[in-house]
C-alpha cells in the first residue's frame, strides 16, 4: 500500500514536471514593459489572434494568425530585428491567396496575389508601401491582361491592357496620360491612334473598323474636340461625308450594304455593310420600310410628327386585315404595323418610307423626348 502510494506521489510530480516544461509561462514583459518571450493573443471580433515571439517588444521568427473559429489566416516570420517580415496570407479552406514582404510596416518588394484556385492573377512591386516598378495583372488562362509602370505610387512609363475586345498601348506621366495612344482589335488590326500631352488629347485622333477601313477623324486641342471628319468607303474609294448632308441610310437588298440618300437626291450604295455605317453616322434607331429594306432616318419632319402619331393612334387594329392587304409592295415585314403610315421625311425620297410598329415607337420616343425638351 505505502509503494502503491509513493508510486502514485511521483507520477504527480512528474506530471506537473512535463506540464511546466509543456506549457511555459506566456505574455510576460520585462521591467520596461517590452513584451518578451512566447505571447499569445486570443482571437476577438474585427480582431485577429496570435501566436509567437518577442524579444524586447520586437517579434522574432514565425507568427501564426488565427480569427475568432481558430482557422490560419495569416503567417510571418520576422528577421531584421523585427523591422522586416515575410508575409503570407491564406483563404478559408487554407489556399494561399497572398504572399510578400513587409519593411517596417510598409509593403516592400514583390508581392503575389492568387485566385482560390491556386492561379497567379496578380504580382507587383512596392516601396515604402507605394506601387514602384511593373504591376502585372493575369488572365484565367494565365495570360497577361495588363502591365503597368509605376512610380512612387504614381501611374509612370508603359501601360499595356488586353481583353477578349483587344488591346490598347499608352504611356504615362507622372500620372498624366502623355504620348501616343493605341488601340487594337483582337487580330492586331488597329482600332484608334491618338496622342495625349500631360493628359490631355492633342491633334487628330484616327478610328478604324476591324476591316482595317478608316471611318472617322477627330482633331483635338487641350481635349477640346474642333474638328471631326467622317469616311465611307464606295466602291473602294474613302470619301469624307458630314451627317447633315446624310438624312436617309437604307439597306441595299445585295448582300445588306447600306444606301445613302443625300438631301439632294444622289444615291451612293457603300462598301460597308447597313449596320455599321449606322454606328459611323450615329443612327441608333431603324426598322423596316418595306418587307426587306431597313432604314434609318436623320431628317425627321418634327412638326408633321405629332398628326402622324394621332392618324396612327386613330387607325384601330383589325383582325381580319393584313398589312399591305391593299398593296402588296407595303409589306413591311414581322414588325408591320396593322395600317402602313408614312414616315415624315424634311427631304424627298425616290419611293415611300412606311413605318412598321417598331418605327412607330421609335417616333412616340423622339416625340416624348422634345416635349420634356420643350418643358
Amino acid at each position: 500500500m505505502r509503494k502503491y502510494c509513493l508510486f502514485l506521489f511521483l507520477l504527480c510530480m512528474m506530471s506537473r514536471a512535463y506540464a511546466a516544461v509543456a506549457v511555459p509561462d506566456t505574455n510576460k514583459t520585462d521591467a520596461k514593459g517590452r513584451k518578451q518571450g512566447l505571447w499569445v493573443r486570443k482571437p476577438e471580433p474585427h480582431k485577429l489572434g496570435y501566436t509567437g515571439y518577442f524579444k524586447d517588444d520586437m517579434p522574432q521568427g514565425r507568427f501564426v494568425y488565427v480569427n475568432t473559429g481558430d482557422t490560419v489566416v495569416a503567417e510571418a516570420v520576422y528577421f531584421r530585428g523585427g523591422y522586416a517580415s515575410y508575409n503570407r496570407f491564406f483563404y478559408p479552406d487554407g489556399g494561399l491567396m497572398a504572399e510578400g514582404y513587409y519593411l517596417d510596416k510598409q509593403k516592400d518588394s514583390v508581392w503575389k496575389m492568387y485566385a482560390p484556385d491556386g492561379r497567379l492573377i496578380r504580382e507587383e512591386c512596392f516601396a515604402n508601401g507605394h506601387l514602384h516598378g511593373e504591376r502585372v495583372l493575369y488572365d484565367r488562362k494565365g495570360g497577361v491582361a495588363e502591365r503597368q509602370h509605376w512610380f512612387r505610387g504614381l501611374r509612370n512609363g508603359a501601360w499595356f491592357i488586353h481583353d477578349e475586345q483587344g488591346y490598347q498601348l499608352c504611356t504615362y506621366k507622372l500620372n498624366l496620360s502623355h504620348g501616343d495612344y493605341k488601340v487594337f482589335y483582337p487580330d492586331s488590326t488597329r482600332f484608334i491612334e491618338g496622342n495625349y500631352n500631360e493628359g490631355l488629347k492633342q491633334g487628330k485622333w484616327s478610328f478604324y473598323l476591324p476591316s482595317g477601313t478608316l471611318y472617322k477623324e477627330d482633331t483635338y486641342k487641350d481635349n477640346l474636340l474642333v474638328n471631326r471628319i467622317l469616311y465611307l468607303k464606295i466602291q473602294g474609294e474613302l470619301r469624307p461625308v458630314r451627317t447633315d448632308t446624310v438624312p436617309l441610310v437604307m439597306m441595299y437588298p445585295q448582300g445588306g450594304r447600306a444606301e445613302l440618300l443625300s438631301a439632294s437626291g444622289k444615291r451612293w450604295v457603300c462598301d460597308e455593310k447597313f449596320e455599321t455605317v449606322c454606328g459611323i453616322l450615329d443612327m441608333d434607331f431603324y426598322f423596316y420600310a418595306n418587307k426587306n429594306t431597313l432604314v434609318a432616318f436623320a431628317a425627321l419632319d418634327t412638326e408633321a410628327l405629332p398628326a402622324l402619331l394621332r392618324e396612327a393612334e386613330a387607325a384601330a387594329p383589325v383582325e381580319e386585315k393584313r398589312d399591305g392587304e391593299k398593296d402588296a409592295s407595303l409589306q413591311l415585314g414581322q414588325n408591320a404595323a396593322v395600317v402602313p403610315l408614312q414616315l415624315p421625311l424634311r427631304i424627298r425620297t425616290p419611293f415611300p418610307v412606311y413605318v412598321d410598329a417598331n418605327g412607330l415607337d421609335i417616333l412616340r420616343n423622339n416625340l416624348q423626348n422634345m416635349e420634356v425638351e420643350a418643358e
